[in-house]
């Protein structure tokens, strides 16, 4: 068991690096964008680049911030509870949680198929949409492995997740 927690570890500090090399790219086609704009010569097609590769940030962050505990928590009504109750309460947030990601992921699979078949593109540039559908059904994948983790972790280590 350990060593399936480690896995999706590796795995979210991957796609985490991944959404922070895209940002460092959306920052420096920003740069560029309005450096070039200035001179009046705009990149064609930021728009569309920026869009995709904010989905893309996004979808790629969330598997890490939930390992780091770093999402907003509101435990008024848990904070009194005792630690039995407690861990119940989390078991079951995180396998509706796990449910509604891999249903996430399922779609964005699906609809990755049919953008595929269709060969949907942008407008201005012609860059496909299936790879952001499958890249974000992966990270719902990833996070949907984050909260089996964090079920684990409950039940098996008695860990008390934020």
């Amino acid at each position: 068991m350990l060593s399936f927690i480690n896995f999706v570890k590796r795995l979210s500090r991957i796609t985490n690096f991944l959404g922070g090399v895209i940002l460092g790219l959306m920052m420096l086609l920003t740069v560029i964008d309005v450096i070039l704009r200035y001179l009046g010569r705009p990149i064609t097609g930021t728009f569309e680049l920026m869009s995709f590769a904010g989905a893309l940030v996004a979808g790629f962050a969330i598997a890490q911030t939930s390992l780091d505990g770093a999402h907003v928590n509101v435990d008024i009504l848990t904070q009194r509870l005792s630690r039995w109750k407690k861990a119940i309460i989390t078991v079951f947030t995180k396998l509706i949680g796990i449910g509604i990601f891999t249903l996430i992921s399922w779609s964005l699979l699906l609809k990755g198929n049919d953008l595929y078949k269709t060969g949907e593109v942008s407008l201005t540039l012609h860059v496909p949409y299936y790879p952001v559908a499958y890249g974000l059904s992966f990270c719902g994948f990833v996070e949907a492995l984050v909260l089996l983790t964090d079920v684990f972790k409950t039940v098996f280590y008695e860990v008390e997740h934020e």
